[in-house]
């Protein structure tokens, strides 16, 4: 395990716990949540480093590894996830062109990346799991590379980079984005979308919020600490949209938490509960999107 003594963005030493959460999906251990006393992030620590984390994504229920539509809050969320691919095209077809190059970073099973290439842009995809590289290559003839192969791109080569829930898991969180800066174009953009720790189900789960999904969330953002790293790795910040699904898929994760805990059997009433939850936190985000479960930040890259 790796402790960190420093906060990964104003590098502070002020740190206290926030809170303890226990993994339910792959060990059942316990990890400690640390808040900077200065800027207030939240992050991991201790945590696994990068040659430790391989092992807290191996499960079945890993859905962007497995792809599984084992259970009903996999399939559920196999159910709206065409819409919100379709959702994310749409909203990058507003700023990048067709033709324009996309590298997606955290690609999985390349589900996204398949939709991008049904839409004319040229793409690449990125990903350090072998396992949900060799799924995108069977389901949609993919050839996805890995983390170390994303030095061979020259520098500002790369129209447009996005990242869907994937870098709350980066261990080298500053180094990452300033390879990003290097390779996008002079007017190239950013997409970045992440659990949002503000969020009104958060609040009302605390240790239980499945969205903090530790370990394997090394980061715990909201829209201050999302803007502020950005802008130390000179992005601009552009735009905020709510990913209106997420609420509901991870308030029935965190009802199913609960009865776990409990020893309870998981069914209808945590779903139930869950959706009921999920809907208050999109209806408070409706009043201030500091409220939503999840954000998508657009980035464009700074001179």
């Amino acid at each position: 395990m790796e402790k960190l003594l420093h906060c990964p963005i104003c590098e502070s030493n002020q740190l206290t716990t926030f809170l303890e959460a226990k993994d339910y999906t792959v060990s059942n251990d316990y990890f400690t949540i640390n808040q900077c006393i200065k800027c207030k992030f939240k992050f991991t620590s201790p945590r696994p480093d990068i040659n430790e984390i391989g092992p807290y994504y191996q499960s079945e229920n890993y859905i962007s590894h497995s792809n599984t539509s084992k259970g009903f809050v996999n399939s559920l969320y196999k159910m709206v996830r065409q819409y919100t691919i379709n959702q994310k095209v749409k909203i990058i077809k507003r700023y990048v062109s067709k033709g324009s190059s996309i590298m997606d970073y955290g690609a999985g099973t390349g589900v996204f990346l398949d939709a991008l290439s049904k839409s004319d842009f040229t793409t690449i995809g990125v990903e350090p799991s072998e396992q949900a590289r060799v799924k995108a290559n069977a389901e949609y003839g993919l050839e996805i590379i890995d983390v170390a192969s994303v030095q061979q791109f020259d520098k500002q080569s790369i129209n447009c980079i996005t990242l869907w829930h994937v870098l709350e898991h980066v261990h080298s969180l500053k180094e990452t984005l300033e390879t990003f800066h290097s390779l996008l174009t002079s007017n190239g953009y950013l997409f970045i979308a992440v659990p949002n720790s503000d969020s009104f189900d958060a609040g009302h789960y605390k240790n239980y919020w499945a969205a903090y999904d530790v370990p394997r969330h090394l980061y715990h953002f909201n829209i201050e600490s999302m803007t502020s790293l950005m802008s130390s790795v000179n992005f601009v910040h552009l735009k905020t949209i709510p990913m209106l699904f997420d609420s509901t898929y991870v308030s029935i994760l965190s009802e199913n938490y609960i009865a776990k805990e409990r020893g309870d059997k998981q069914g209808v009433k945590e779903v139930i509960k869950g959706m009921f939850w999920g809907l208050s936190s999109n209806v408070k985000g409706i009043r201030n999107i500091k409220n939503f479960s999840s954000l998508i930040y657009i980035f464009k890259k700074a001179s």
